[in-house]
Parts: structure tokens; C-alpha cells; sequence
């Protein structure tokens, strides 16, 4: 009911959506530091305080919804600072926006407010011969849980941002003009040969020392790292077909409370429930690999098994249970620790790696040697390959930094040669030789970079709308997000 009236409000959300987020996202919420004050308010807009309970609120909600849209919420995106950093300003840009409502001093008609909700099947549903039925109109908003106060005032308010916002959109919004020479600048082609001075080509003439090699392990020692690893012996109570629920309810508190009980042994409570001790060795924190229902690869298990508690003392975790009809204890029965592997055994990677690094700067050094002959000779076409059209809209192999390079070369001084990294390393030289635009242009793509254009241009001026309205609401950072 009343699904209309949730269709309209989306023109608003992308309106803050598209207007007020940039905002945030050009000068940050660490800009608003200021002060220190209380412990319980997080920030002050126009003097008034958000709160950390206001936060926690509106984060629940925030949970509540994304519950409700995806099915399932990860516990430990909604409880990290950037989540409910991300909620927080959210309120502090519906503070921003009520503040400069009310500073303007619009105001809504009633006619002007009536239009809009005739607007509204449901509610134009109302009139009959004529008449409005005010009766079924107030219980229509009481089965949506609103009185018609809380309703009109919704739709006052909702209509007073539209026009702020939508007169923010209008200041911003960019000529066809400019819209049309940018285009013109992506679709300009420019015809480039290539050199590449590639680390593949320099490889056969390094020869690394073995103090080469020694120095980049230890320099890279970090990277040449055992993965951490533990052995661990477990018990596995499981449930059969036709097994009573309760009787596997009491054994299932036998093993826990045994567990618990004698905790530097798993073999009394599997003689106690004929359990077999089964053992697995090598386990890492990722779990056992190409074994996805292996039980220990449970990931609240795993935790478990590495906390520093299992690690160091060997005593039975917590008994587990990791599905239906199945709960698990495990021990930890030897640590092996992240440790630096000897040189010796990544000798073969440590001679590929400093090998390559080698045959880079030769070539980089190459590269840049035939660049220095090249732009006092730029008409040289010896050892370039063959020629190609490149632009922004269609680069080619190009990668964003040649391309970059290729269209800083000065039209009136053509043929002209840049460098650029590759991709892999080493360096390429680029020779320009020619320019000219096409002879016809892509209306579909002009038509969505004209649109993108706009799009630009509204959030600049957003930016700088809604940061004079942060300044004059002196907004202040009391405390941090924790």
C-alpha cells in the first residue's frame, strides 16, 4: 500500500544521492575537526548534537534495511568504522539539508501540496464525485503507521528539498557546447608507431652475484615467509538418520561439559561417547584447501583453533556446533609459527626475481638512451613498428599513462616522440606523426559523455554549494567513530 508514495521518494534519494554524497567525498568528514567535548556526541551541525546512540540507531536501521533487500547482512561490515562512518554522514547531510531549509525559508501551499499528492493513485483514489473522503483517507496513512500530520509534513518537507536541490542541479548544469569540444578532444586520433624496450629482451645479458642474491633476500625477507600452520587432533559428534533428538542433545552436552571439564585431553570424553580422536596435520589459518566441507574448515572453528589461548596452552576449544546435527572439539596439538624459509630453498625465485629487476633497468636505461637520439631526430622511422590510429575513446593497446603521454605532444611540432612505463616493465617510445579528427562520431557515445559531463559539472557545483552550507553550520567533530 501506498507503493507510489516510496516511488517518488526515490527522485529525492538520488537528488542527495547525487548532490550532497560529492560533497563528502571532496573534502571529508576528517575536515570537521575542531574541538574535543563530550565522549557521548560524535558531531554538532548548527549546535545540535549527533549522538553515539543516534549513530547506533540509525546503523541498526541502516542494518535492518540491507537485511531485508539482500537476505543477509555480514555482522562484521555493519560493525566496522567505515559502515558506520558511512550512516554517520548520512545524518550529518540531512542535518545540512534541514538547516538550509530552514534558512531559506521556503515554504510549501497548501494548493502547491495538494498537486502533489493527486499525484498519488492511492490518495486520488480518495475523491469521490467530486468530494475527498477524509475518513478513508486518515485510515489509509493509519495502516501505513502515520498520522496525517506526520504524512503532510513528510510531503512538505520532501517537496521543500526537491526545490533546494533540483535549484543546485540548475547552476550546474554544463553547455552543449562544452560538452560537444570534450567529445571532439576523446575522439581525436593521433597515428603513433612504436618502440618497446622490453625486461624479456634484456634477460640473457644479467648475471646477479651471489651478493646480488643475498642482499635482495634479506631485503625482501618478509616474502619468503612459511605459512603459519597447525596440528590438530578433533571429535566429531554426528547425529544419525533415525537418531532421537533429545538422546543427541544429551550427548552433545556430555561432550561439551567434558571438553570443558578435562581440557588437556580429547581421549575421556571420546571414550565416554565411543568417538574416534581423529587427527589432521598442516592446517592453516585459510583452512584445508580443496576440502570446502572439510568440518574444520568452520570459519568461527578456525578461529578458535588460532587464538593465542589454543596456540599456547593445547587445551579443547570450545565445543562447536558446525551444522545440524554435528558439533565438534578440537586441540591444537603443535604450533609451527610464520618463519623465514632458508636461502637456500628460495634460492630459484630470489635468482628469477633480482634477474628481472636487472634486466629492467637495462632496459629502462636502453630505452631512454634511444629516446635522448630520438627527439633531436624525430623523423627517424628505423626499428618503430607499424602505425596505428589511437584516441581516448578507442586507445587500442594503450595503456592510461601512454595514452596520456601520446595526446600531450604539441600538434605544430609533428613528428614528435614521447616514453612511457609499460605495462610489465621497461619503457616504450611512442612516435606521433599525424593528427585529424574523424570523419563521423558515435551519437550513442556522445550522447553518454554529454551525459557523464553533466553529471561532473552538478557535482562541482554541489560541492562547493553544500560546503558553504557546512561552514555556515559551523559543523564540528567532537569525537571518532569507534
Amino acid at each position: 500500500m501506498l507503493e507510489s508514495i516510496r516511488r517518488h521518494q526515490k527522485l529525492l534519494q538520488w537528488l542527495l544521492l547525487l548532490l550532497i554524497f560529492p560533497s563528502f567525498a571532496f573534502f571529508g568528514i576528517e575536515s570537521y575537526m575542531r574541538n574535543v567535548g563530550s565522549d557521548a556526541d560524535l558531531i554538532k551541525v548548527a549546535g545540535a548534537s549527533i549522538t553515539r546512540q543516534e549513530l547506533d540507531n540509525a546503523v541498526k536501521a541502516k542494518a535492518d534495511n540491507l537485511q531485508r533487500q539482500q537476505g543477509k547482512v555480514d555482522s562484521n561490515l555493519v560493525n566496522s568504522v567505515p559502515f558506520k562512518q558511512s550512516v554517520l554522514n548520512e545524518i550529518v547531510q540531512q542535518r545540512l539539508l534541514a538547516y538550509e531549509l530552514k534558512s531559506l525559508r521556503l515554504a510549501i501551499s497548501n494548493d502547491a501540496l495538494s498537486r502533489e499528492l493527486m499525484q498519488i493513485p492511492e490518495i486520488r483514489a480518495l475523491y469521490n464525485s467530486g468530494q475527498f473522503d477524509v475518513q478513508r483517507y486518515k485510515q489509509l496513512l493509519a495502516n501505513n503507521g502515520m498520522t496525517v500530520d506526520q504524512f503532510e509534513n513528510g510531503r512538505r518537507y520532501d517537496l521543500l528539498s526537491r526545490q533546494a536541490l533540483t535549484s543546485v542541479i540548475a547552476t550546474g548544469i554544463s553547455s552543449r557546447k562544452i560538452a560537444e569540444k570534450i567529445s571532439q578532444a576523446f575522439e581525436a586520433e593521433r597515428e603513433v608507431q612504436a618502440i618497446r624496450f622490453s625486461p624479456a629482451d634484456y634477460i640473457s645479458r644479467v648475471s646477479p652475484t651471489q651478493k646480488d642474491l643475498e642482499a635482495f633476500y634479506q631485503a625482501n625477507i618478509n616474502a619468503y615467509q612459511s605459512i603459519e600452520s597447525v596440528d590438530i587432533e578433533y571429535v566429531l559428534l554426528a547425529a544419525s538418520p533415525k537418531e532421537d533428538g533429545k538422546l543427541f542433545a544429551e550427548k552433545a552436552d556430555i561432550l561439551a561439559n567434558m571438553a570443558y571439564e578435562q581440557p588437556d585431553s580429547l581421549k575421556p570424553v571420546a571414550d565416554r561417547l565411543k568417538l574416534n580422536i581423529q587427527s589432521v596435520k598442516n592446517i592453516t589459518r585459510a583452512g584445508i584447501q580443496g576440502a570446502a566441507d572439510h568440518p574444520l574448515n568452520a570459519p568461527k572453528l578456525l578461529a578458535a583453533v588460532f587464538s593465542e589461548d589454543a596456540i599456547k596452552n593445547h587445551k579443547n576449544i570450545e565445543a562447536q556446533e558446525i551444522g545440524i546435527g554435528k558439533v565438534i572439539v578440537a586441540r591444537v596439538v603443535a604450533h609451527r609459527p610464520m618463519a623465514a624459509l632458508p636461502f637456500e630453498t628460495v634460492l630459484l625465485d630470489v635468482k628469477k626475481q633480482v634477474g628481472l629487476r636487472q634486466a629492467e633497468e637495462l632496459a629502462v636505461q636502453a630505452g631512454r638512451a634511444k629516446f635522448d637520439v630520438l627527439q633531436k631526430t624525430p623523423d627517424v622511422i628505423s626499428g618503430f613498428g607499424p602505425s596505428k590510429w589511437v584516441s581516448r575513446n578507442k586507445p587500442a593497446d594503450l595503456t592510461s599513462i601512454a595514452m596520456d603521454a601520446v595526446m600531450s605532444v604539441d600538434p605544430s611540432k609533428l613528428p614528435a616522440v614521447v616514453a612511457a612505463n609499460s605495462t610489465g616493465g621497461g619503457v616504450t617510445i611512442y612516435r606521433v606523426s599525424k593528427i585529424q579528427q574523424p570523419m563521423s562520431a558515435d551519437p550513442k557515445l556522445r550522447a553518454n559523455q554529454a551525459q557523464q559531463i553533466t553529471q561532473l559539472a552538478m557535482q562541482a557545483e554541489a560541492a562547493s554549494y553544500f560546503e558553504s552550507v557546512r561552514d555556515r553550520a559551523s559543523v564540528k567533530l567532537i569525537n571518532q567513530v569507534k
